[in-house]
């Protein structure tokens, strides 16, 4: 039984060889669109890195951290990462950032709200940790949504929308799910002018300390 991966490897490997890589394009769009140009980006719920990843290239003055809780998936992150020196994966609860106050200009946490069982201390961390000013990105796949050709890599017909719509319905968040979060924001250290959007196929929370 040793010899057997287990549950978690398993998830990590299903996602670094799906998701991880046909959201290819929404990863990009989302780095291009929170606009760092320098100082230190975090990201909330790396998973295989690629937001991080995307941030930082092409960027020498962004110090990109995606931290994690999964191992399998920081292996992932690193393997994904080929040596980039700007950019850093750290395994790490994001209810207890060990990083100093005023650290990071920005931080996104991309479809990782929908596994917070408690989000408050997770809002209050990425509060502290974030400069004066600095904003904090919660994406969430809206149900609903439909999917935009050009934010999904597929090869020949797959996935299909259909596909795609099903795991953001197992996945993601429905409407109360995300209005409690949004109230969640709306009484952490960053409310109560959180602002609500729209970007591609997500919903998303802008949080400004």
């Amino acid at each position: 039984m040793g010899l057997l991966p287990d549950r978690s490897s398993l998830t990590a490997l299903a996602y670094q060889l799906g998701p991880g890589r046909y959201y290819q394009p929404a990863y990009r769009f989302i780095a291009a669109d929170v606009g760092i140009e320098r100082g230190s980006f975090l990201d909330v719920g790396t998973g295989p890195g690629w937001v991080a990843i995307h941030a930082a290239s092409g960027r020498p003055d962004v110090d990109a951290v995606g931290i994690d809780t999964s191992p399998a998936m920081l292996n992932f992150a690193n393997a994904n990462r080929q040596g980039r020196l700007n950019v850093t994966f750290r395994e790490m609860d994001a209810a207890n950032i060990v990083f100093p106050e005023r650290t990071f200009e920005v931080a996104v946490a991309v479809q990782a709200a929908h596994h917070w069982k408690e989000p408050a201390p997770i809002f209050a961390e990425v509060h502290r940790v974030l400069v004066e000013g600095g904003k904090f990105y919660v994406y969430e796949a809206d149900p609903a949504s439909d999917v935009p050709s050009d934010w999904v890599a597929r090869k020949g017909p797959w996935p299909p929308d259909s596909f795609i719509k099903k795991q953001w319905a197992k996945f993601g968040m429905d409407d109360a799910r995300w209005a409690a979060l949004k109230s969640v924001a709306e009484a952490s250290p960053f409310g109560p002018e959180i602002e609500e959007e729209r970007h591609g196929f997500y919903r998303r929370l802008v949080c400004v300390k």
